[in-house]
Protein backbone atom coordinates (compact mmCIF):
# COMPACT_ATOMS: atom_id res chain seq x y z
CA UNK A 1 0.00 0.00 0.00
CA UNK A 2 2.80 2.29 0.58
CA UNK A 3 4.05 1.93 -2.95
CA UNK A 4 0.44 2.52 -4.28
CA UNK A 5 -0.17 5.53 -2.30
CA UNK A 6 3.21 7.02 -2.68
CA UNK A 7 3.48 10.95 -2.45
CA UNK A 8 -0.03 11.43 -1.32
CA UNK A 9 0.35 9.41 2.64
CA UNK A 10 3.77 9.79 4.08
CA UNK A 11 4.25 6.09 5.60
CA UNK A 12 7.64 5.44 7.28
CA UNK A 13 9.22 2.21 6.41
CA UNK A 14 9.90 1.96 10.19
CA UNK A 15 7.28 2.72 13.33
CA UNK A 16 9.13 3.57 16.28
CA UNK A 17 10.84 0.91 17.55
CA UNK A 18 8.75 -1.61 17.19
CA UNK A 19 9.78 -4.60 15.25
CA UNK A 20 8.13 -4.99 12.01
CA UNK A 21 5.64 -7.59 11.51
CA UNK A 22 7.53 -10.51 9.72
CA UNK A 23 10.12 -10.56 12.41
CA UNK A 24 7.64 -11.14 15.10
CA UNK A 25 5.71 -13.54 13.14
CA UNK A 26 9.08 -15.04 12.49
CA UNK A 27 9.69 -15.25 15.60
CA UNK A 28 6.29 -16.29 16.87
CA UNK A 29 6.97 -19.56 14.48
CA UNK A 30 10.17 -20.45 15.47
CA UNK A 31 8.75 -20.33 19.43
CA UNK A 32 6.04 -22.98 18.10
CA UNK A 33 8.49 -25.56 16.21
CA UNK A 34 8.73 -28.86 17.83
CA UNK A 35 7.99 -32.62 16.88
CA UNK A 36 4.82 -31.22 15.21
CA UNK A 37 4.39 -27.85 13.77
CA UNK A 38 1.20 -26.45 15.69
CA UNK A 39 0.50 -22.89 15.02
CA UNK A 40 -2.48 -21.73 17.57
CA UNK A 41 -5.39 -20.26 17.03
CA UNK A 42 -4.97 -17.16 17.24
CA UNK A 43 -1.82 -16.71 14.95
CA UNK A 44 -4.11 -18.45 12.12
CA UNK A 45 -6.52 -15.82 12.97
CA UNK A 46 -4.49 -13.12 12.73
CA UNK A 47 -2.33 -14.50 9.33
CA UNK A 48 -6.24 -15.08 8.10
CA UNK A 49 -7.29 -11.36 9.45
CA UNK A 50 -4.43 -9.86 7.91
CA UNK A 51 -4.66 -11.68 4.49
CA UNK A 52 -8.03 -10.73 4.27
CA UNK A 53 -6.95 -6.65 4.33
CA UNK A 54 -4.06 -7.11 2.23
CA UNK A 55 -6.41 -8.77 -0.38
CA UNK A 56 -9.28 -5.94 0.06
CA UNK A 57 -6.53 -3.21 -0.23
CA UNK A 58 -5.19 -4.72 -3.72
CA UNK A 59 -9.14 -4.93 -4.93
CA UNK A 60 -9.17 -1.09 -4.60
CA UNK A 61 -8.63 1.35 -6.88
CA UNK A 62 -6.05 3.75 -6.30
CA UNK A 63 -9.05 6.48 -5.05
CA UNK A 64 -11.29 4.56 -3.14
CA UNK A 65 -7.52 2.94 -1.22
CA UNK A 66 -6.63 6.26 -0.56
CA UNK A 67 -10.16 6.99 0.87
CA UNK A 68 -10.25 4.41 3.05
CA UNK A 69 -6.47 4.72 4.51
CA UNK A 70 -7.53 8.50 5.04
CA UNK A 71 -10.55 7.68 7.02
CA UNK A 72 -8.62 5.39 9.35
CA UNK A 73 -5.77 7.56 9.72
CA UNK A 74 -7.96 10.66 11.46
Amino acid sequence: MRDRLAGQINVRARMDTHPRASARLERLELMNLGEYLYTSPLQRYAQDFLQNVLDYAASLNEDDLLTSVKANLT
